[in-house]
């Protein structure tokens, strides 16, 4: 059995398929002097403290039991609490990272609240009674999932002037259309049922080629130990279709804003958008137990110019950036830190 001192950085990862793909991608980046294994939660041994993991030596997939890892870098989404406290008492709370993947949005807009409420559209807990007030004030409005997941599950929203109120998922095109308040009231209800969802304000996003876009900020803990923007990328949604989570295209947002706005002013927009990221990432941690080592933050562009926090991911989809050049640092900054963490 491979020993703990020997200097092993361990990903979990949600199902025994997924191992081999996500290790492959981590040891193509594997900058630092530590050893990479991957493994599930089903494969932790807790009787003889020890984990059945697969790794790579020699240009061969071996499968291996080994000692818990010096640092464990978490890559499922959602892990029970048990699950969580085992793991802390056998390699320590600060020896594993992103334990806690799948963020409350209202728990998330109270706490950045505090701090960044300038950049963040109104948001409230899902009420029936009061979607309608809502609905009037807004026009627009957005019902998502406390605990969303790529998009799943959003609706808009949308009062028109003819007194008509439209509800679409993914696309613009509604999928039910309803002549009064408490038609409407009782239509979303039906979609929304008893799972916790939040009301979000409908932001005006400005469009490129009558196509949706956002600005995703990758924030990622480097080799100190601090927090730093690693990429930022728009996803470009199909023609029709609000939810950028189905996108048809990803590229720097630099190119995307390139074609929007004059070069001083994308600069300027750029910086803002990093600077609000990293206190972001920061209130996250200081508001919460959590212990992450990366995020990411989801911008909205208005047709004025001014951006809008609209999500914050725990776990940020890392397959986004395969097809982007200096994608290697989205792969490589996580074990830095993981080799941070084991020095430290």
């Amino acid at each position: 059995m491979m020993k703990k001192d020997s200097g092993f950085i361990g990903i979990m990862v949600a199902n025994r398929n997924e191992r081999k793909y996500a290790l492959k991608k981590y040891l193509d980046f594997n900058t630092t002097n530590m050893k990479i294994f991957c493994f599930t939660p089903s494969e932790i041994d807790w009787e003889r403290k020890s984990i059945t993991g697969i790794h790579c030596l020699n240009r061969k997939w071996l499968q291996n039991k080994f000692s818990f890892p010096e640092v464990i870098y978490n890559r499922c989404y959602r892990i029970n609490n048990r699950m969580i406290e085992r793991l802390k008492a056998n390699i320590g709370s600060n020896k594993w990272f992103n334990h806690i993947n799948q963020f409350n949005k209202h728990e998330i807009h109270k706490n950045l609240s505090q701090w960044l409420v300038q950049y963040l559209p109104e948001t409230v807990l899902y009420d029936k009674e009061y979607t309608s007030h809502l609905l009037d004030i807004h026009k627009v409005l957005y019902f998502k999932p406390c605990y969303g997941n790529k998009g799943k599950g959003v609706y808009r929203v949308e009062l028109k002037d003819s007194g008509e109120i439209h509800i679409g998922d993914h696309h613009f095109v509604p999928r039910i259309i309803v002549g009064d308040s408490l038609q409407f009231q009782e239509e979303i209800h039906k979609l929304v049922g008893s799972i916790p969802y939040i009301i979000q304000k409908g932001v005006d996003i400005q469009k490129l080629h009558n196509r949706i876009f956002d600005i995703r900020v990758l924030a990622q803990k480097n080799k100190k130990g601090l927090w730093s923007v690693t990429n930022v990328v728009s996803r470009i949604a199909h023609k029709g279709c609000f939810n950028t989570s189905m996108c048809k295209k990803v590229c720097l947002s630099e190119e995307v804003l390139n074609r929007l706005y004059p070069p001083n002013e994308v600069n300027a927009i750029i910086q803002s958008i990093y600077d609000i990221s990293l206190r972001a990432a920061e209130i996250m941690e200081m508001s919460t137990s959590y212990h992450l080592g990366e995020l990411s933050v989801d911008f909205a562009l208005d047709n004025n110019g001014f951006f809008w926090i609209i999500e914050v991911n725990g776990k940020p989809q890392k397959d986004l950036y395969d097809e982007l050049n200096k994608r290697s640092r989205v792969y490589k900054r996580p074990l830095e830190y993981a080799q941070y963490l084991s020095e430290n």
